[in-house]
């Protein structure tokens, strides 16, 4: 009897070290105060002007872009099959800064509002010629986050329900880095089928806006949705 109670004894003191080793660390920050202007979008000539399916009001992360111009998202959808010459051609030539979403998402363009006019901006070409010199971790933070399919995340904190892979998570920060910053950012595998990971992703961005992923790993995922999918 004393050797079972043991072997019981054994197994729970595994399984509980086991679940403290699997809670991170977390290394919470303060969100910047971050706010953009979309007042002036409230023009429906806009979706056929731009090819716009929806225009929608962007991240308030966006707002440490300077110049500071009125922005926001110009949605477009593409089904292979049933788009014009000209969306494909659009699509094939990667004028488009992200596509998010599932089989049938969207992919991401913006429109500003410059000098008494609205501007379409496609590539992350049109977004350097516009914005570059990057100088400041704001600015950082929100170039990076325009231009790629990236979150910023503040704030984070164990879940119970999720398994972790790494020690240590922390939130979105930007730090100064050999020619521009370093923006750590994450990556939400939401769409496909599973698992969906949160990911953390670092990003070098230029004083010239050049934009360059660092590294990437895996953080945490919701184990009851590794076999679905989302579309």
């Amino acid at each position: 009897m004393k050797t079972k109670i043991n072997v019981w004894l054994a197994i729970w003191l595994l399984t509980f070290l086991s679940a403290c080793q699997s809670k991170p660390e977390f290394i919470n920050h303060a969100p910047p105060n971050l706010t953009v202007s979309t007042d002036v979008f409230f023009d429906d000539t806009l979706l056929a002007n731009f090819g716009c399916n929806e225009i929608q009001a962007p991240s308030s992360m966006l707002g440490g872009l300077e110049p500071s111009y009125p922005i926001a998202i110009c949605a477009f959808q593409y089904i292979p099959g049933e788009g014009t010459e000209e969306l494909e051609a659009v699509i094939e030539s990667g004028q488009f800064f992200y596509y998010t979403g599932g089989l049938f998402g969207t992919y991401i363009r913006y429109i500003i509002y410059q000098n008494g006019e609205f501007v379409l901006l496609k590539t992350e070409e049109d977004l350097r010629k516009l914005f570059a010199p990057i100088e400041s971790p704001e600015e950082a933070l929100s170039y990076v986050m325009a231009a790629k399919n990236l979150s910023a995340n503040y704030g984070i904190q164990y879940d119970p329900a999720y398994e972790y892979e790494v020690d240590t998570i922390e939130d979105t920060y930007v730090i100064n880095d050999t020619d521009g910053y370093l923006v750590h950012l994450f990556y939400d595998q939401a769409f496909g089928c599973g698992p969906h990971w949160i990911s953390e992703v670092d990003v070098h961005v230029s004083v010239e806006g050049n934009i360059e992923e660092r590294s990437s790993r895996q953080l945490f995922r919701n184990p009851d949705l590794d076999d679905v999918c989302f579309d």
